[in-house]
């Protein structure tokens, strides 16, 4: 993970290159960048079928993220920083569901890790064709090969 942890707006919505506002928290205070972050890793955390629920995560966030607890005096680089802010916001959701919190070892256990290991080997794949090229084949034909 880089130095900052984001919480996206619905503007990154599925299916497109991200357009949108990314909140992120560090000894500035909260920040909200348009451009910066194309190289960032999005983690999603809203099934398929949940998508309408982005405008109200969009309110969610601007409401928790303008609280006194994310002021840049209080924060610190080991305790609450980046990933204290967006762990919180997404606790928060989920309280206000009724759903149960997550602990920072099950957040990272079961949303941050697959996805770091899925650009691992996306970052692999890119190096092997960056350093030897590529080529493209057809399938065998399964009628005509022998078995």
């Amino acid at each position: 993970m880089g130095t900052r942890e984001s919480a996206r707006s619905s503007s990154d919505r599925p299916g497109g290159r991200f357009s949108g506002v990314v909140y992120n928290y560090d000894a500035r205070g909260v920040q909200r960048d348009t451009a910066g972050w194309e190289q960032s890793v999005s983690i999603p955390l809203l099934q398929p079928g949940m998508f309408g629920l982005m405008d109200q995560w969009d309110k969610y966030l601007e409401d928790f993220s303008c609280t006194g607890a994310w002021l840049p005096h209080r924060y610190e680089e080991d305790e609450h920083n980046c990933y204290t802010y967006t762990l919180s916001f997404i606790n928060c959701v989920l309280s206000a569901e009724g759903r149960e919190r997550l602990s920072k070892r099950e957040f990272t256990e079961r949303f941050v890790l697959p996805r770091t290991r899925l650009v691992s080997k996306y970052i692999v794949l890119y190096r092997a064709v960056e350093e030897h090229g590529f080529h493209v084949t057809d399938p065998p034909d399964q009628r005509t090969s022998p078995p």
